[in-house]
């Protein structure tokens, strides 16, 4: 955090920080006019940054180990870590920053690992673990080449993702592209947080562990203003034969279809990912 605070504010143009190896415990927030900040670790292996917070002694965005609000924010090759444990909301990461991008790093807890609350998010070749709805919010991120692991969970329903589309005129929604998710059995792909809750899980191998009905209602919540997408998933959890009948859940089958959802059309990745330097896939594998 002392790193953060003396970087520049206002930055144009990108301020890189070298995070050594090491475990790093501290709760770390990038403020809003800390822009274009560049987290470089050692690996996501060796380079964390940990804290233990939950609901309810805070509010679930205080509970965040690292938030950042600063736009044009990039982290590679650090974990982020919120070990509270099964059945607590505990964030590892929060980001509100637009035009955020990680690669290969590493996001570690259970409940909310991950708060991708707003604004166009990038996430490549990073590995997700967590329990229930462990990747939300209501940003408009795609998640590439990412590994997601689902933990064991005594007493709690595995969902991937529960994302919050709130009509406020802004892109919203998760896609999970060229991804493998593994390994719970039971495991859904989401739930609505919102009654316009989008993702859409295209080119991704699906393991046995989905459950066959693939996604999973929230009471209160209408699952037939919901925009929930797979297309040319692999695997043996993919086949689609056994999936909710809701009106808002349909199964792609052409490329046009499945092409406003990559990163070149759905965060316009092509004006701004060029020069993070990070590899990325604009349209379809």
């Amino acid at each position: 955090m002392d790193a953060i605070a003396a970087a520049p504010s206002g930055s144009e143009s990108r301020y890189y920080i070298h995070v050594e190896a090491g475990v790093y415990q501290e709760i770390v927030c990038i403020s809003k006019e800390k822009t274009n900040i560049a987290l470089i670790g050692d690996g996501a292996d060796v380079t964390k940054i940990t804290m233990n917070r939950k609901v309810p002694d805070f509010e679930t965005w205080e509970t965040a180990t690292f938030s950042v609000y600063g736009d044009g924010f990039m982290a590679q090759f650090i974990a982020f870590e919120n070990p509270a444990g099964e059945g607590n909301q505990a964030v590892a990461l929060l980001s509100e920053a637009d035009q955020s991008s990680f690669y290969r790093c590493r996001f570690l807890g259970y409940h909310d690992t991950l708060y991708a609350k707003a604004g166009a998010q990038f996430y490549r070749e990073c590995d997700i673990y967590g329990t229930v709805d462990f990747i939300f919010g209501h940003a408009a991120a795609v998640f590439q080449l990412c590994h997601l692991y689902a933990l064991p969970a005594a007493s709690e329903m595995i969902t991937f993702t529960a994302q919050g589309n709130k009509n406020d005129g802004k892109k919203s929604g998760f896609v999970i592209h060229n991804c493998i998710k593994n390994e719970f059995n039971g495991a859904y792909l989401g739930r609505p947080w919102t009654s316009l809750s989008t993702v859409i899980v295209m080119q991704s191998f699906l393991d046995s562990f989905i459950n066959p009905a693939g996604w999973l209602e929230w009471p209160g919540h209408s699952t037939s203003t919901v925009t929930y997408r797979e297309y040319l998933n692999s695997g043996p959890g993919a086949a689609t034969g056994g999936r909710v009948p809701w009106p808002g859940y349909k199964v792609l089958s052409q490329p046009s279809d499945a092409m406003p959802f990559t990163v070149g059309q759905f965060i316009v990745g092509d004006s701004w990912l060029p020069e993070t330097g990070i590899p990325y896939t604009s349209g379809l594998f």
